[in-house]
This record gives C-alpha cells, sequence and structure tokens, in this order.
C-alpha cells in the first residue's frame, strides 16, 4: 500500500505554540509535497491562524481548520467545504451551556463573538488575526450560523461539560476538547475526520492511502479513521489507544522520523 495523503494536527504535533516547525520536520515534509504526496494540516486553528502557523512548510494543498469544520485552499483562501452550525444548532447549543460557569464564543467569517470582554478574550484576540466583537446576547446572533461555538473555562469544568453534554446531543451536534480549557462544539457532519474524508474524497484517495498526525482529544476520531494513525509521545491516553502507532515527541521531531522510516521502506513510492 502506498500512502498518498498525510494530515498532521499543528500545536503540540509539530510545533508548539512558541516554536515555529522544526528544520528537520519542514525538510522531510517538503520532500513529501515535491514528490506529489497529498500534504494537509487538520487543525482547531481559524484558517489564517493555521495558514500563519506553517512557515517553512511548502503547503500547497488546502488545509483544515475550525477544529474540522473549515477546508479552504491555502493560497488564495478559496473555501472548499464549510460545514457550518445552523441557527438551530447554535440556539440549542446556547440552551446546553446556559447552566454552566463558561464564556461561550461564536467564530463566524474570521471573526469572533463573546458577550462580555473578560481577560481571556482581549488575550485570545491580540495572539490571532481577525476581529473580536462584543454583543449583548448572542442569542440575537445565532442567525450568522457560525462555524463553530467553544466553550471557554476552567480545565475541570470543561472535562465535565464534554463529558456531560457528548452522549446528550451525538445525533446533533460534535463535541470535542482541544486545548484543556475549551469544550468545542460543531456541526454534526464536521470533526477533523468528517472533513479528511472529504477532502480523500475530493482527491480520490482511499482511506487505505491515508496517515494522520495528532496528540489531543480532538484527533481521536482522525486517528481512528486514518489508514494509520501516529500518536506522538506525550498525547492524552485516548489518542494512545486508538493509534497504530507512537513516533517519538514533537520536541524529538517524531513524525518526521516516522515518515523517514516510510519513505525509506518505499510506502510513498519511489522518493530519493
Amino acid at each position: 500500500m502506498n500512502y498518498k495523503l498525510i494530515a498532521f494536527d499543528i500545536d503540540g504535533t509539530i510545533r508548539s505554540m512558541e516554536d515555529p516547525i522544526s528544520e528537520k520536520t519542514s525538510l522531510v515534509i517538503n520532500a513529501l509535497v515535491s514528490h506529489g504526496i497529498i500534504v494537509t494540516i487538520a487543525t482547531g486553528r481559524m484558517f489564517l491562524s493555521a495558514a500563519l502557523a506553517l512557515k517553512g512548510l511548502n503547503i500547497i494543498h488546502p488545509i483544515i481548520s475550525y477544529q474540522g469544520a473549515h477546508i479552504a485552499d491555502i493560497s488564495t483562501g478559496k473555501v472548499l467545504w464549510h460545514m457550518r452550525l445552523t441557527k438551530e444548532m447554535a440556539d440549542y447549543t446556547l440552551d446546553l451551556l446556559k447552566n454552566w460557569p463558561v464564556q461561550p464564543v461564536f467564530y463566524h467569517d474570521g471573526q469572533i463573538y463573546v458577550d462580555c470582554l473578560t481577560d481571556w478574550a482581549k488575550s485570545y484576540a491580540e495572539r490571532n488575526p481577525g476581529g473580536l466583537n462584543v454583543v449583548g446576547n448572542l442569542g440575537d446572533i445565532t442567525h450568522l450560523s457560525p462555524t463553530r461555538i467553544v466553550a471557554v473555562g476552567n480545565e475541570k469544568i470543561i472535562a465535565n461539560l464534554a463529558s456531560e453534554i457528548t452522549p446528550i446531543s451525538e445525533s446533533q451536534l460534535h463535541v470535542t476538547r482541544s486545548l484543556p480549557y475549551f469544550c468545542e462544539i460543531l456541526n454534526p457532519l464536521a470533526g477533523k475526520h468528517k472533513a479528511l474524508e472529504w477532502l480523500a474524497n475530493y482527491y480520490g484517495v482511499l482511506r487505505e492511502q491515508t496517515i494522520a498526525f495528532g496528540n489531543g482529544y480532538n484527533d481521536v476520531d482522525m486517528l481512528k479513521w486514518a489508514g494509520m494513525g501516529v500518536a506522538v509521545e506525550g498525547s492524552v491516553d485516548e489518542i494512545i489507544e486508538v493509534s497504530d502507532t507512537i513516533a517519538l515527541s514533537m520536541e524529538e521531531n517524531g513524525p518526521a522520523v516516522i515518515l523517514e522510516k516510510l519513505i525509506v521502506g518505499g510506502f510513498f513510492g519511489k522518493i530519493n
């Protein structure tokens, strides 16, 4: 089996929030791209934030952002696939969150919307491209059909929230966790695994010909779906349990080491 499509989570998998992608990782990924392998990113970051985080990589294929609700051309920004929350889904989400001590955040067209200007919201807006909008009541803008809604709060509260609302909303929403203090809520047809499946079909690639790398709760479904799921050392237990193999840590260029072994083994065809 020759692999044809590779998807990488970004933060904690091939780079940190502070440090760029290593030279070794860049060299290996760029070599694969230059030999016709489809390389994409599957991240919770907003599209522009994701694109800016890939300095050093010669990514030419569409990338998956917003936790798997959005696929767009990295060069032009043209949207190929976008699975927004409907107004009804957004209203239902706000109803689920109303009795929890969390801050709901709407993501819509590269902008974020909050109902109060907390220190977290100001700090988040400073670190990310796009505008911050404060509205009196998020219920008044559910008609915008946001790309996702994120509940921000204490790590323990977020873990309990995700655990409680996931089983009662499985058919109506896709619920996942990314950062320990983020519970992310999307259209039930969204998610990194759904986006990767769409992209594979778009390029005519079989599921068995895909590889996915990840480290967090939000990567579990993607690693389960991919032909080869690769966790990096230090991943959450749920990722380790579903992965086909475990790479060295991000700091040790784990994903690049795995790819080098696959290249030598001929799993990408002939690459010099």
